[in-house]
């Protein structure tokens, strides 16, 4: 069977993302962990005299054109680049999460503007893992469900699959990808890809060939099918034992019985009837030793 030789490596990661949002608007941004994201303030119609930054209400800085006059205790994981405005959170954590606010004050205008952020972290994707789910074969067609998940599953991820061996590439979105595949047929090599917005993993590739294969092994090669026999084998050996020791055990109380009955017998015969004390006859003395011989 051909082997899949040429993989595709394909690594995106985002470690630093800048936002740009305009006045009053919401912005959703992705961050990866223990990256970095920008929040890039782009407001050019009025003469900005300070911004105060909050996460979640907690106060992080106020930064005016000349640099920042306060700050949160977080200093080194929260700088300004542009030597203005704009805040860069690095060092990212899950629970950065949350909502950044960005409160613009000018002497120009009567009123603050306000300029929001939904950050959302998100972890690196860990190679896609295939598991087949079922399989089963009619009319010599070997039908397999497939489903490729990750570590981080939940987080926005999202699943396609490609298939390449057949001229053009397929491909097929969803976690879940059904297969049928008959003897005879060209084999295909079938890759998974995971994403989530700051990261791109793909699993290493499999072939339906191998999986029919492998799964009629399983099933009608004499190594899986004499896991049945080699368990009766050792039932039947057990109850051999079982049976072997028994018998002992009956012969020897059946021994110990006729010992106690010829003992009697011999006691009885050698005694004197009479006076009821045992004879002194040498014949029973010559008795009496065989018994003590038993």
């Amino acid at each position: 069977m051909a082997r899949f030789s040429t993989y595709i490596i394909f690594t995106s990661v985002l470690c630093q993302l800048t936002v740009t949002a305009a006045s009053g608007t919401l912005k959703k941004v992705a961050g990866a962990l223990e990256g970095s994201v920008t929040f890039t303030l782009n407001i050019t119609e009025i003469k900005i005299d300070y911004v105060v930054w909050t996460f979640n209400t907690f106060f992080l800085a106020m930064v005016k054109k000349d640099g920042v006059t306060s700050q949160s205790s977080n200093k080194e994981r929260i700088v300004f680049p542009d030597g203005l405005y704009s805040m860069k959170l690095s060092q990212l954590k899950k629970n950065d999460s949350g909502a950044y606010r960005a409160e613009i004050y000018s002497t120009s205008s009567s009123a603050s503007l306000i300029q929001e952020y939904v950050l959302h972290v998100y972890e690196h994707l860990s190679r896609p893992k295939v598991t087949m789910d079922q399989q089963s074969n009619k009319n010599g067609t070997c039908i397999i469900n497939l489903t490729c998940s990750t570590d981080q599953d939940g987080e926005n991820v999202t699943y396609s699959w490609k298939a390449v061996g057949q001229g053009d590439n397929q491909f097929h979105d969803g976690a879940t990808l059904p297969i049928a595949w008959r003897s005879g047929e060209k084999d295909q090599a079938l890759i998974c890809m995971a994403r989530n917005p700051v990261s791109n993993s793909f699993s290493t590739p499999v072939f339906p060939q191998k999986l029919c294969e492998d799964a009629a092994t399983d099933l009608t090669s004499p190594r899986g099918i004499l896991y049945i026999p080699c368990i009766l084998a050792v039932l039947i050996l057990f109850a051999v034992l079982l049976i072997i020791l028994h018998i002992k055990w009956i012969k020897k109380g059946e021994e110990k019985k006729t010992r106690r009955r010829c003992t009697k017998h011999i006691l009885f015969h050698c005694a004197d009837p009479q006076s009821g004390e045992e004879s002194q006859l040498p014949a029973c003395h010559a008795t009496r030793a065989k018994v003590i011989k038993l």
